[in-house]
């Protein structure tokens, strides 16, 4: 019984077998282009870091639909093309070239054994920076102003 005495409902299951007029079965029959989608970039949100300085919080919804769409667009390569694209696509090596903040916030989260990190440009500044197993990129940070991975201006 909860407070006021009255007793919890439970839910109602769906007797076993098909619900009359629902499709059931195998969900790639019903997403086009799913039969081949195996080998094409996809995204995983775990591990993203909302309590750092690189959180989606700070993000308007005006870039967040652009990174969404951007992301959509590049579902539909596979991980070679991606890798090809090295102006947007980029790997690098852990500690290497990341600033001491960012270093400490892997440490944090338990990615400090982490060997490279990868990063999607989007813009002049702009970044996404992740882990890639296989052809998933796991989303970590949303660096807006080129942070994480600062670059080092040739001829100063």
């Amino acid at each position: 019984m909860s407070k006021g005495g009255r007793a919890k409902k439970k839910l109602a299951l769906p007797p076993s077998g098909a619900v009359q007029g629902k499709r059931v079965g195998d969900v790639r029959s019903l997403l086009p282009g799913a039969a081949t989608s195996d080998d094409r970039v996809c995204w995983r949100f775990t591990h993203v870091d909302h309590d750092g300085r690189w959180g989606f919080d700070r993000m308007d919804s005006a870039t967040l639909r652009e990174v969404l769409t951007k992301l959509r667009d590049c579902e539909s390569m596979t991980l070679n093309e991606l890798r090809r694209e090295r102006d947007f696509f980029k790997e690098y090596d852990v500690p290497g070239g990341l600033c001491k903040e960012a270093v400490a916030r892997l440490t944090a989260l338990g990615f400090d054994d982490a060997l490279k990190i990868q990063r999607l440009r989007f813009t002049g500044t702009q970044r996404l920076y992740g882990f890639l197993t296989g052809n998933i990129f796991h989303v970590l940070w949303w660096d807006p102003f080129h942070e994480v991975y600062p670059s080092k201006l040739k001829h100063t």
